[in-house]
């Protein structure tokens, strides 16, 4: 499935919802879902964003021209790696990454099962709060120079005929 555009005025397939594409959720399994913000009804109000699963959405209208440029952000960690929270030691395994339409990424961290066999809740943090743990991080490797090969001595030998 390809990824709708953030702005997109879409409509949910099965119950109609209409609105425009304000931030995207990637689970670890695949799944997409979209965070669909509706326009103020005829009350002037803003109604509440629903969150559509995106083989369910259908795309009616493209991104207007004059939105700002929607916020290009790297993918810091890859679904299913074991990170830390630096802020409060939460760790837990990432199983979903958010990509909100202006501003940074937020991750998902799902926590063990805890003593009373319960599933805690997915707690999400900025990006930049977590550190990798497990598995460490792969550290880049150093470009070595090569050198010509020495001769005896370490001196170079050229022979020519």
């Amino acid at each position: 499935m390809s990824v709708i555009p953030f702005g997109s005025m879409v409509r949910d397939r099965i119950t109609g919802f209409e609105g425009f594409t304000v931030f995207r959720v990637e689970h670890m399994n695949g799944c997409l879902r979209y965070g669909v913000q509706p326009v103020i009804n005829k009350e002037g109000q803003l109604p509440e964003a629903k969150v559509l699963d995106g083989p369910d959405i259908e795309i009616i209208a493209s991104p207007k021209d004059d939105l700002p440029p929607v916020i290009k952000t790297v993918n810091a960690f890859k679904l299913g790696v074991k990170v830390k929270d630096r802020l409060t030691g939460f760790t837990g395994i990432v199983v979903l990454r958010l990509k909100h339409m202006y501003s940074g990424d937020r991750y998902g961290i799902q926590s063990p099962v805890n003593d009373k066999l319960e599933i805690p809740e997915i707690r999400t943090f900025d990006d930049g709060d977590l550190e990798q743990v497990d598995p460490p991080p792969r550290k880049k490797k150093e470009k070595k120079e090569k050198k010509p090969p020495e001769g005896p001595h370490g001196h170079n030998i050229a022979i020519a005929r």
